[in-house]
C-alpha cells in the first residue's frame, strides 16, 4: 500500500472535545490568531512538513484568520495572545504513542478560556489530514461552518502515460491516480456526497461514461446506446446525471439515472449543445449552445424548458459552473483572442474577467465559494491552478506531466 493510500486508510480518532461557536458579535471578519510551534518531545523537523506547515497554510488561507507574529519566550497561553495582539492562541501538543501520533489542539482566548479543545489520533501518513481537520474545526468554531481543507479536486493527468483520473487535496498535496483504463479518461465530476465521480473514458475505443468511487473502486459503465457520451455531471438532488450525447453526430443534452436507466433527451436543436452543469438547487441546468452563431452560455429548467441565453460579453463562452450559493457562474470566455475566466452575477448579469497569462479555462468553485481552480497553459504546459475569486493568491497545484479538467468536490466535510 502506498503512503497516499495509507493516509486515506489511517485511523483517525477524536476525543475529549470542547467546542463552542462564537457569538456573531465576537466573530469579526478577520480574527488574529497566534500559533506557536507545537509542544513535543519529537524533533520539530519531523512534524513541521507533514503537520505544522499545512496547518498554518490552511489557517492563513481560510479568509477567517490572520496569523499574528509571535514574541519570543512566551508560553502558549493568554499572555501570548495579549503580547501578540491576537484574539486567540492555538496551543498544540504532539505526542507519539506506539505507532500513532496524538495531537491535542486548544483555542484559548485572551482570558485563558478554551473556546475549542480536541484530541486527534492517527498514524504518520495521516498527519497532514489531521492538520486539515484541525483547520476545519477552527473555522467551524468561529463561524459555524466547516472550512474546505478536507475537500479534494479531481482532474485528468497524463503523467502515467495516458490521461487518467486523479485526485489531490485542496492544497495540491497527496496526488494519486484512481482510474486505470490505460486509455484516454477525462472530465471527472463529483457526486453531491463527495463519494463518487462520473467521467468519460475511451477505453473501448468509443466515448463511454463511467462512475467510480473516490478510492478507485466500484467502477461501472453507463451504457446509453448513443454515439457520444461526455461532460457528465451529477444532479445535486436526485439520481440523474446530465451529459452530452449524440445521435447521427448532433450533440444534445441528455439525462440518465446513475443506474443507467431512464435516458431522455432535453435539448432538440440542430446546433451543438455541450457542457451541462446543474444549479446548486437542482432546478436548472446551464449549458453551452451554438444556436446564436457562436458558443454562448444558456440556462434552462431541469426538464429542458424555459431556455434563456445569459452570456452576451465575449465572442466565445463555454464551461459554465455555478457558485455554491447559486448567485454567480464562472466560465471560460474568449477576450482579445485569449481564453480567460469570467465571473457573472446572475442577479445583475454584470460580469468581470480575471485575466492571466496564456489560456485559462474550465473553472471550478471551492465548496465555500471563496476559491476557483482552473487549467492554464501559462507555463507552456497544461497545469491546474488555484486562486481566490478576485484573482489573488494564485498558486499552481500540479507540476508533473500535463493536467486538465479540474472539478472541486461539492461540499466541505
Amino acid at each position: 500500500m502506498t503512503i497516499a493510500a495509507l493516509a486515506l486508510a489511517a485511523p483517525l480518532q477524536a476525543q475529549t472535545q470542547i467546542q463552542t461557536t462564537l457569538e456573531a458579535s465576537k466573530a469579526t471578519n478577520i480574527v488574529r490568531i497566534a500559533i506557536p510551534r507545537p509542544e513535543t518531545t519529537l524533533p520539530i523537523e519531523s512534524i513541521n512538513g507533514p503537520f505544522f506547515a499545512p496547518l498554518t497554510r490552511d489557517i492563513a488561507a481560510s479568509g477567517i484568520f490572520a496569523i499574528a507574529p509571535i514574541p519570543p519566550n512566551i508560553p502558549a497561553d493568554a499572555d501570548l495572545a495579549k503580547a501578540s495582539n491576537a484574539q486567540f492562541v492555538l496551543a498544540l501538543r504532539v505526542t507519539p504513542e506506539e505507532q500513532d501520533y496524538v495531537i491535542e489542539a486548544r483555542l484559548l482566548d485572551t482570558t485563558g478560556v478554551s473556546q475549542f479543545g480536541k484530541r486527534y489520533r492517527g498514524t504518520a501518513p495521516a498527519l497532514s489530514r489531521m492538520a486539515h481537520m484541525i483547520a476545519n474545526d477552527l473555522v467551524r468554531t468561529i463561524n459555524g461552518k466547516p472550512g474546505i481543507f478536507l475537500s479534494q479536486i479531481a482532474f485528468a493527468s497524463n503523467r502515467s502515460g495516458f490521461y487518467e483520473i486523479w485526485l489531490m487535496d485542496w492544497d495540491g498535496a497527496n496526488q494519486r491516480q484512481i482510474s486505470r483504463h490505460n486509455a484516454l479518461s477525462i472530465l471527472p465530476s463529483w457526486s453531491p456526497d463527495n463519494d463518487r465521480m462520473v467521467y468519460t473514458s475511451f477505453t473501448r475505443g468509443t466515448s463511454d461514461m463511467y462512475i467510480i468511487n473516490r478510492r478507485g473502486g466500484g467502477r461501472i459503465r453507463l451504457p446509453t446506446g448513443l454515439g457520444l457520451n461526455t461532460s457528465a455531471t451529477f444532479s445535486p438532488i436526485s439520481s440523474d446525471i446530465a451529459f452530452v450525447g449524440s445521435i447521427a453526430g448532433n450533440p444534445d443534452i441528455y439525462l440518465i439515472r446513475d443506474d443507467g436507466t431512464n435516458i431522455r433527451r432535453i435539448t432538440t436543436t440542430t446546433s451543438i449543445e455541450s457542457t451541462p452543469e446543474w444549479s446548486p438547487n437542482g432546478r436548472q441546468i446551464s449549458f453551452t449552445s451554438g444556436r446564436s452563431g457562436t458558443p454562448q452560455i444558456y440556462v434552462m429548467d431541469a426538464e429542458g424548458t424555459n431556455v434563456q441565453r445569459i452570456s452576451f460579453e465575449g465572442e466565445w463562452n463555454d464551461d459554465a459552473t455555478w457558485s455554491p450559493d447559486g448567485e454567480q457562474i464562472a466560465y471560460t470566455s474568449r477576450v482579445n483572442g485569449r481564453f480567460q475566466i469570467r465571473i457573472m452575477n446572475l442577479v445583475t448579469r454584470e460580469s468581470r474577467v480575471i485575466a492571466g497569462e496564456g489560456s485559462n479555462e474550465q473553472p471550478t468553485w471551492s465548496p465555500d465559494g471563496r476559491w476557483i481552480a482552473f487549467q492554464s497553459n501559462r507555463s507552456g504546459e497544461w497545469q491546474i491552478y488555484r486562486m481566490r475569486v478576485d484573482g489573488s493568491d494564485l498558486i499552481p497545484l500540479t507540476v508533473d506531466g500535463e493536467n486538465k479538467d479540474p472539478d472541486w468536490s461539492k461540499k466541505a466535510e
